[in-house]
């Protein structure tokens, strides 16, 4: 999900874009950092994302250095597809897509965001109370009971929970600027 979020972010931001465009502005955000997006990813997703009718190309630009490079721009159909991933990404557990749905929630409003944030740390609660509750033995017979690694879990999950209680009323304090703002 994070690879055709952030194919879509950049494409929309920049219509005309080609893949080694979209290469060069996630290389430009350090997204090797906090994804796992590669050059051959990002290639897929355009293609892809213009199969399934978010993404047009635009006619191919000649180029003094290789052969013709299509450019792509975002379509209605892609511009909903995007929001609708931002969305999926704000609530998401995987780290990866949370990280790139940060990176595009300006694209939502604010009161959006924080719903969709809320609802994040709601599903954190219900894991850490879950962690919470599981059997523990001090001399484990199998590791779904060892502390440590139920502690560990918890312990990432609980730490988690009250940075997004951060980030949430930093978002309701006015940290960062929203779509229609």
């Amino acid at each position: 999900m994070s690879v055709r979020l952030m194919v879509l972010g950049v494409v929309s931001a920049n219509p005309g874009t080609h893949g080694y465009d979209v290469q060069k502005h996630l290389k430009a955000w350090r997204a090797e950092t906090w994804s796992r997006v590669r050059s051959g990813s990002i290639y897929h997703a355009l293609d892809q994302l213009e199969k399934e009718g978010h993404l047009r190309h635009t006619d191919p630009e000649p180029s003094r250095t290789g052969p013709a490079k299509t450019g792509h721009v975002i379509t209605p159909k892609g511009v909903e597809e995007f929001l609708r991933l931002i969305r999926q990404a704000l609530v998401s557990l995987e780290q990866e897509d949370f990280t790139a749905g940060v990176a595009f929630m300006d694209r939502i409003t604010r009161s959006e965001a924080i719903l969709l944030l809320e609802e994040r740390r709601r599903r954190y609660e219900e894991i850490e109370h879950y962690l919470q509750n599981l059997p523990r033995e001090a001399e484990p017979s199998a590791p779904s009971t060892h502390p440590e690694i139920i502690g560990s879990w918890e312990a990432g999950f609980h730490a988690t929970g009250e940075w997004l209680d951060g980030f949430i009323e930093r978002l309701r304090s006015g940290a960062y600027r929203f779509e229609g703002e």
